[in-house]
């Protein structure tokens, strides 16, 4: 059966929104969206771990991620690196800033998962690898393991939708196609339901699609 990649990626995109109500766990799900991070690594992660680089492009973001005594270096989104610096900074640099086993992070990705859907993490991490695949040609995502830091966070900023933020609703346009998504996949018509799964102000929400309602009779 072919994958459909739309879905997908809508899917992946509710899932950061709705969790985006909870700082801590709206974190956790970004590292994993952003990082691909697997439970042990989640685990072993302490503020002294997200790192900045200052490159002459610009600023890297990434973290440490170590499993298994190994080490790698991971980009994240800088709004994924913002909220991670929000929760470790309260806590001391040694400690953990996730303490949570593999069934309370499956059952904190299943809380935001869309209707019908339920969503673990290890199927996150499986379609995160699939929505970046499409753009490797046939290689597999484990290869880009192999890349040093700038490398990765090049690939990423191009072909990863939370680096260019399309998984966030802070652009207008962005925003809009979510909230219509959420009306003609899901059948949510609702602005206060738009609101309550989205953490949205519903005066956003209505003028949002109202604005879209005209754009569309426009174009049509």
């Amino acid at each position: 059966m072919k994958v459909n990649l739309v879905e997908i990626e809508e899917d992946l995109q509710y899932i950061n929104v709705a969790s985006s109500r909870n700082t801590g766990e709206h974190g956790l799900i970004r590292l994993i969206l952003s990082s691909m991070a697997d439970a042990e690594e989640i685990s072993n992660i302490t503020p002294r771990d997200i790192a900045v680089k200052q490159t002459e492009k610009g600023e890297i973001f990434y973290v440490y991620l170590k499993k298994s005594g190994n080490v790698r270096k991971a980009p994240v989104d800088r709004k994924t690196y913002t909220i991670l610096k929000e929760i470790s900074d309260s806590i001391p640099k040694k400690s953990k800033i996730f303490n949570y086993t593999q069934r309370e992070i499956d059952e904190i990705i299943a809380k935001y998962s869309p209707m019908g859907r339920r969503y673990s993490h290890r199927y996150l991490i499986r379609s995160v690898k699939t929505i970046i695949s499409d753009n490797l040609l046939g290689r597999d995502v484990d290869d880009l393991k192999s890349a040093n830091i700038e490398e990765l966070w090049r690939f990423m900023n191009d072909f990863h939708p939370i680096f260019s933020g399309m998984w966030d609703l802070d652009e207008d346009d962005v925003a809009f196609d979510y909230f219509q998504m959420l009306s003609e996949r899901h059948g949510i018509s609702s602005y206060s339901e738009m609101a309550e799964i989205s953490g949205e102000k519903e005066e956003r929400i209505e003028k949002l699609m109202r604005r879209g309602w005209f754009r569309n009779c426009m174009d049509s």
